[in-house]
């Protein structure tokens, strides 16, 4: 996977199959001790990005189910396609699709857990409820704005062929990048209009691009604006996208407030 942009860091795990050996629990802006006491540094957005262990196998499969869902379902001749987000209803016997789901289940749990470390007991069980789950074929500049998914705490893309996509900055000198992924920092509502000079200079840093790699699973918080480049090759770009929801072990979605007698 390229190297983090500034003011990205990395927790890593090795494990089997992940992207180049280690998982990446990434979190953006990190709180990095300063050195000074006086300072606080608050709220890093926790993301995760690993490759599945069995794409090679699973990637050729969707492949096929996906362009025979294409052909069968789309109308007009547009070589870009969005199937509903209810694949897993349409399609639950399928053995690589299931398998997905169950690995994008996993990822969730896993960033879910890290970035509500100081909240959950180390030993609680959640379970995840992936609500809408659809893939979509994409070319000839295909995109789609800046946005963020509702009804959900945790979304993510799933990359099935990358084809042409960019692989890194440096991939396309000169230009904008092609079929990334790009996400959006909080602060970057206050770069249209805002005073900017020298002293707040870090709103500047405010997005990270998600590179596509055959079988790499990103997972990210669902009110995180994010947008797909356009993107233009010789083969289509293939991605799955999802959201869930995240139980608790009572099975309740619900935090308990209250007061502090």
């Amino acid at each position: 996977m390229p190297a983090l942009q500034p003011g990205i860091a990395a927790l890593k795990e090795e494990t089997q199959g992940s992207l180049a050996g280690a998982d990446e629990i990434i979190m953006a802006k990190k709180l990095k001790p300063s050195g000074n006491p006086n300072i606080v540094k608050l709220w890093p957005t926790t993301m995760l990005a690993k490759r599945f262990a069995h794409y090679q196998k699973v990637n050729p499969a969707l492949l096929e189910l996906f362009y025979q869902h294409q052909n069968r379902e789309q109308r007009g001749a547009q070589k870009s396609y969005a199937s509903k987000d209810d694949l897993l209803s349409q399609y639950p016997l399928h053995k690589e699709l299931n398998e997905l789901a169950e690995f994008i289940s996993q990822g969730i749990v896993e960033v879910a857990r890290e970035a509500n470390a100081d909240l959950w007991r180390g030993d609680e069980k959640v379970s995840v409820n992936i609500t809408g789950l659809w893939f979509q074929i994409s070319n000839d500049h295909a995109f789609h704005e800046m946005h963020v998914h509702g009804n959900c705490s945790w979304s993510g893309v799933y990359y099935v062929r990358s084809a042409d996509c960019s692989t890194s900055l440096q991939s396309n000198p000169g230009k904008q990048p092609n079929g990334v992924t790009r996400f959006y920092g909080p602060h970057v509502e206050h770069m249209a209009g805002g005073f900017g000079d020298y002293g707040n200079l870090y709103l500047h840093d405010n997005h990270w691009d998600s590179f596509p790699e055959d079988g790499k699973l990103c997972i990210f918080p669902s009110h995180i604006k994010h947008m797909p480049f356009p993107y233009s090759g010789e083969e289509d770009r293939v991605i799955v996208s999802f959201h869930a929801q995240v139980f608790n072990s009572s099975g309740t979605q619900s935090y308990n407030y209250g007061f502090n007698n």
